[in-house]
Formats: structure tokens, sequence, C-alpha cells
């Protein structure tokens, strides 16, 4: 990271040749209105911003836009209904899912605005992350399916990610930018991998989101749960020294961090301060401290009076409650989904309790507005902070946990249709504890 002179951070001056810690910057504010999928993404340079909108259409529809801003002259340079847009290695492409009338993996084309349809099977996943293994293109899906491109096509049958001894495939991963290594989510931590071998697996010991490789792969960066307010900061991980550090000074939540290749983070922030997207540089100049030991340090299957204590345990047999956050693009088709499981639970005589609980970070408004406009009628029961890290819910916003008997046994990461759902309780009702993911 650079040295600078008369640097200037949360108003103070710094003299010249004094490193003065990370700096922020804002970029680029969110229209009234507008919300965002947390997971956006840079490219290499640093100029231009991929992330999904969200407004209400003239029908009152929520929409999600797949977006590309230039963050130079704040242009909107490119717009269609979609998701989970990466950059390719040389940031000449994006890779998304479009959700127009057939959903589609799509390429763009940065310079000439080409679109390259049907790249993929979309059953092999989206959440896409892009890397550069041996002189060829490599797409890493959510669901650890991975492809080289021929191309704009993906060059099939598709890999998969194999189990490790003691971590299994792990969960939501992401690529670092030579294709050899991953992260994932184990037991709720995070985990370093490699991509088709079991090799140099880094337990971090932390909860947190998804985590994105730096550009030399020394490091990654993600989001946790503040210790002593109800935000999110990002930590940064060494891999080589085993040492984390985090980034602090900033009063509301900082999301989903990616690496630009000079080594500035660019992330969404959520404040009462301000609303958009921000650059932290000179992010190595923050104090470390050594890694956490590895290994599962929550109860591995907890019961419902150890995270609900405030709301007495469900009479029902089988219950689902659904963790979510006012800021993820996903809340609201979760919320509904559930709504509708819920219904057709009741129609069917079936006794299963359907709550819901907001995660830490959302305002009360946020969420008003969002349960109002989605007609959510779902009963709300209390979450404390702390008890945020017993429901893998740190990792993936929106998550719905599984109790059977007052225990939970079992939680899904992401938004779950109603079929997947009606699916998941008619297993459960019958089916021995499963193991804690």
């Amino acid at each position: 990271m650079r040295w600078v002179s008369g640097l200037v951070a949360f108003g103070l001056v710094f003299p010249f040749g004094q490193l003065a810690g990370p700096r922020y910057e804002r970029v680029y504010p969110l229209d009234p209105g507008e919300g965002v999928f947390a997971y956006s993404r840079i490219s290499p340079s640093g100029r231009f911003l991929a992330y999904a909108s969200q407004i209400r259409n003239s029908a009152g529809r929520m929409t999600t836009t797949q977006t590309v801003v230039d963050l130079d002259t704040r242009q909107v340079l490119f717009e269609e209904p979609g998701i989970d847009a990466y950059w390719s290695t040389e940031g000449d492409r994006i890779i998304f899912l479009s959700q127009g009338r057939q959903r589609s993996v799509t390429i763009r084309h940065h310079d000439s605005g080409d679109l390259a349809r049907n790249v993929a099977p979309a059953s092999l996943g989206d959440y896409f992350s892009w890397a550069r293994r041996d002189g060829r293109d490599l797409i890493l899906t959510i669901r650890g399916n991975y492809y080289f491109l021929d191309g704009d096509k993906a060059d099939l049958p598709a890999g998969s990610t194999e189990p490790c001894p003691g971590i299994g495939r792990g969960e939501r991963p992401l690529i670092s930018k030579d294709g050899r290594r991953i992260t994932a989510f184990v037991r709720g931590r995070i985990v370093v991998r490699g991509l088709t071998d079991c090799e140099n697996v880094i337990d971090t010991g932390l909860q947190g989101a998804k985590a994105d490789f730096s550009w030399d792969g020394r490091y990654i960066a993600f989001h946790v749960p503040k210790e002593r307010s109800r935000g999110y900061r990002i930590a940064i991980v060494d891999l080589e020294r085993r040492t984390v550090r985090t980034l602090d000074n900033l009063e509301g939540s900082a999301l989903f961090p990616s690496w630009t290749r000079d080594g500035r983070l660019s992330f969404r922030y959520d404040g009462d301060d301000y609303r958009g997207f921000m650059f932290a540089d000179d992010v190595l100049t923050a104090a470390e401290r050594p890694l956490p030991p590895a290994g599962d340090r929550i109860p591995a299957a907890p019961r419902w009076s150890q995270i609900f204590p405030e709301t007495p345990e469900p009479d029902a047999r089988v219950s689902l409650v659904l963790i979510y956050a006012s800021w993820s693009a996903h809340a609201p088709d979760a919320l509904r989904d559930l709504q509708q499981a819920d219904r057709t639970f009741r129609d069917g005589g079936q006794e299963i309790d359907v709550m819901t609980a907001v995660e830490r970070s959302s305002r009360r408004e946020d969420v008003d507005r969002l349960r109002r406009q989605g007609g959510i009628t779902l009963l709300e029961i209390p979450l404390a902070p702390e008890r945020l890290a017993l429901t893998d819910a740190v990792n993936q916003i929106p998550t719905t946990l599984l109790f059977r008997d007052g225990v939970l046994v079992d939680r899904r990461l992401g938004a779950q249709t109603a079929a997947e759902l009606q699916a998941w309780v008619a297993e459960a009702a019958n089916a021995a504890p499963a193991p804690h993911r």
C-alpha cells in the first residue's frame, strides 16, 4: 500500500510520510428508494462497478436489475434484469444471470456491449466467480460446479469440487484469481481449500460472509459482525501469516468487499450518514492479530431456548424460522415463498410453525416497508445480535432454520422456494437428526 502526504481522513490531516491507517472514500450513492443486493463487484481497475439494483416499477412490483456504472463519470453503462455479476480477470467482460423472459447465464463484453446468451446451463448455479487458470478462463458457481470457457461458451461437462476429509465440500464457494483455491463455508466458518484437491486447507476459525481473494492470492476479505454494535465491518485474513485485520471507524455496516488489482477494497455501505458504495485504501495498515483457533465453538445442535430464549418453544414438532435482512435482494423472494409454503402447510392440515427473524443491522423502517410491500403476515420473533452466530446466518442472508422437537437439526443457506421448503419439511418429519452443517 502506498505512502501519502497531506492525507485527510475523518477530518484529520497527517504529516508527510506517515501512514494514517485505512482511508475511506464515498464513490457512488444509492438513489432514494433504491435497494441493492449487497454482492457488488468492482472491475480490476476499480473504475467500473457491477451491482444488482432493486427498485419498484410502475406496476408496484420490485424488480432486480443488473447494473454497470462508470465510477469516474457516474454514468450507468448497462441495465438488464439479472443478478450476480462477476468481472473477468482482464476486466473486459462480466458474467451474470439474466432474469428477463428467460433465465440465462449471460456474458457481456464491456467495450462493445455485445451479449452472449446461454453461456452455460443455469442449473449449474449462479453467484459466479471468475478465474484464469493455465491460460484459460474458469467459472465457479455457488453450487461448487466449475467450467472452462471456450470463447463465450462453457466447455462441458462441468467439474465439481470434491469432499475433503473433515470439512466436506464446503458451501457457496468463491475462487481465487488463479483458479487454484476457493473460500467456502464449513459449519459456519470460512475455510480456504483447493479447487481440485485438499492440500493447504486453512480454517480461519471466523464466521463471515463470502470471502473474496486478493489478486496475489495472499489475502481474503469479507464482512463480520461488529463486536459492540449491530452492524458489520470488514475483516482481512493474511493466509501466509495466519492473521486477521479489521477495518473500523465506520458507524454503519460495510458489506461484501471485493478487491481491485492495486489493493483497494470496494464495498457497499449502509449507514445513517450514507448509503451507497465506498472504497477503502491502505487497508493493510490496520492492526493485525492472530486468527482464532480453528474448529467448532458453537453447539452442534443448539436448542430453541439457546437461540430464541425470548420466544416460547413452538408447540408443533417441526418449525421453520427464516432469518433475513432488509438489504438482501433475495429477502422478498424468500419471504414470499415461505409464506406460500405456510399456506400450503395450513391447507393440508400440517402442524408446522413458521416464523421470521431479522438479522442485526436491518432498520426497522426498512423491514416494515419490505413486509408491507410483500404483504407478509408471518410472525416475527426477536433474535438478539449475540445469538446470530448460532444460526450460520452470518455466512449467508437469508438463512432458514429447521427445528424438530425444539432442536435445530438443519439449516439452509440462501433463499428457498416454496417447493423446496415443503420437500425439506416432509423429509424432516420422520428423519433422524441431521448433522450440524
